[in-house]
């Protein structure tokens, strides 16, 4: 037994015999061998995590807007036609997106349930654009305007565009109904609803213009539909929900010229973390723009695989830091928001650093 002294602590060494074979084999050696000794930290270091993503846009896109075709709407409906290329550039530059664009009325006739969420049709008898839709990108936006002209005659006392939504993708779209082959499982989903008064489905009747209860869905009702029966419990990042209408609270723009609080889309917007444009405003082209790529599967959420300790996020956009004002940390889904104008372009790579939660109270050793 040999015994060494290592830093101020005595340690006691087995020798180890071995048996060397010589040329006479009659040879024995004694072979002392040293540990190696490794010095550990107090405490080990937080895990910094690291998540990378890529903007890119989906094979197939169905949007549909849902457009008020009550008295008051000409101006608004104008200005949604004027913009329409704006959203729909990212369509046309594009040669991958199998993408339809189709147009109910939001105004209805109570109980007439049969023509609820009818698609508008094209003076060649199809109800959506398409990429075969014309040659160029003017036919589509001329078609567009075509079907998104819904008129100002529809019933006042009925507007609820959350029901014509749902009655376009439902039952409408059955085989053998109007809307056949607009709406696919597969495909990204954009609910695009225009309207400047509240939504009235759930309305007891309307005291002014007379008549009985609307009928249609209540926002509390059409939220779980739209996120987990739609499509499916855990395909949410296939919708995008838009409302361009009243501002809240109180609404918006003058009494000739303005807007009631929409109230009842408001409680959508919440409930889906949905998109919103105050339908006052003066300018929509950027914010179509925006909404155009989103409706082509850029996205503005990016979902997490680890619980991050919230301080130490950090955020790149090819490789350059992104603004903390530019994107938002949300619990509920563990994922990086963007607002929709400060949506990543497509191919961009997006990286998101932070360390993990469960080493939370972990300490960088100390040189």
């Amino acid at each position: 037994m040999v015994t060494l002294a290592v830093n101020g602590a005595r340690l006691a060494l087995a020798l180890l015999p071995v048996v060397l074979l010589s040329c006479s084999e009659t040879e024995l050696r004694v072979i002392y061998e040293e540990p190696t000794f490794y010095e550990q930290p107090d405490a080990l270091a937080p895990t910094l995590w690291t998540d990378s993503f890529q903007q890119r846009t989906v094979e197939a896109s169905d949007i549909l807007f849902v457009v008020d075709s009550s008295c008051s709407m000409q101006d608004e409906q104008d200005e949604l036609a004027a913009n329409f290329e704006s959203f729909i550039q990212t369509f046309v530059n594009s040669s991958t997106i199998d993408y339809h664009v189709g147009v109910v009325q939001g105004a209805l006739n109570a109980g007439d349930t049969d023509n609820w969420g009818v698609l508008e049709q094209l003076p060649d008898g199809s109800r959506w654009i398409e990429q075969s839709t014309g040659s160029t990108a003017q036919d589509k936006i001329d078609a567009f305007n075509e079907i998104a002209n819904v008129g100002t005659d529809g019933p006042a006392s009925c507007e609820m565009g959350l029901q014509a939504a749902r009655s376009a993708l439902t039952y409408q779209s059955y085989p053998g109904r109007p809307n056949e082959g607009f709406y696919r499982e597969d495909a990204l989903l954009s609910l695009i609803i225009l309207s400047d008064e509240p939504d009235h489905g759930q309305d007891s009747g309307d005291p002014i213009f007379g008549g009985g209860a609307c009928g249609g869905v209540h926002p509390d009702e059409f939220i779980p539909w739209f996120l987990y029966d739609l499509k499916g419990q855990h395909n949410q990042d296939l919708l995008v929900f838009t409302g361009i209408v009243g501002d809240r609270p109180g609404g918006c723009g003058t009494s000739e010229n303005g807007a009631d609080e929409g109230t009842g889309y408001w409680e959508v917007l919440d409930g889906v973390e949905g998109n919103f444009l105050s339908i006052c405003d003066d300018d929509w082209s950027d914010f179509l723009t925006q909404l155009g790529l989103e409706s082509a599967g850029l996205k503005r959420s990016f979902h997490l695989k680890r619980s991050p300790s919230v301080t130490s996020l950090r955020v790149t956009i090819d490789g350059l830091e992104a603004e903390n004002d530019s994107w938002s940390y949300n619990p509920i889904t563990n994922a990086i928001d963007f607002p929709i104008e400060h949506m990543p372009a497509e191919l961009a790579i997006i990286e998101v650093s932070y360390f993990l939660i469960e080493d939370q109270g972990s300490t960088v050793p100390t040189e």
